[in-house]
């Protein structure tokens, strides 16, 4: 449960007058989920912030804090989508950069017992001209990611060209 991890970070910011108020926030919530006319049974929650909270923001950015920094890597967080992106003209520096940057939020996962959908997780490497050259694998809690050719992040479809057409034509079509 990151809770506790949440509560640590927060005593050591100095935040401990506020603990209670915070604690009392946190724990303790229940969930409920109906479908059509039928509701499941009541469920604890252990992990997370109440969703459309104001303070969940707040107590988010405390809790990644310490997320791994490196100078040639941007860490882009928001809610529950992350990005993590490497820069540079040397293919195999920057696959062995994010490799290193992977290892490291392991590390702080498994630390603060976060859970990671490695399902979700993927590789696109994003460049120009082609190559035929296959890319040395990520791997990421014990899983090998799979270089894809497109993902979404935050709404948005992002392709290996970055020519949006992907995402154009999505909406396009939604519309």
């Amino acid at each position: 449960m990151w809770h506790k991890g949440l509560i640590t970070k927060l005593i050591s910011f100095k935040f401990s007058e506020y603990l209670t108020v915070i604690r009392n926030f946190l724990t303790k919530r229940k969930f409920q989920v109906r479908v059509n006319q039928v509701l499941s049974s009541i469920g604890d929650i252990h992990a997370g912030t109440p969703q459309g909270s104001s303070l969940s923001p707040t107590l988010y950015n405390i809790f990644t804090v310490d997320l791994p920094k490196n100078d040639n890597i941007l860490n882009c967080l928001f809610a529950d989508d992350s990005a993590i992106l490497p820069q540079g003209s040397n293919i195999k520096y920057v696959i062995h950069s994010l490799q290193l940057q992977l290892n490291e939020i392991e590390k702080r996962c498994t630390l603060w017992r976060v859970a990671i959908n490695t399902e979700k997780t993927k590789a696109i490497l994003f460049r120009k001209g082609h190559s035929n050259k296959p890319l040395k694998s990520l791997t990421f809690l014990v899983e090998v990611l799979s270089w894809d050719h497109q993902v979404k992040y935050l709404g948005l479809i992002l392709d290996h060209k970055l020519t949006f057409q992907q995402h154009a034509r999505y909406n396009c079509d939604k519309f």
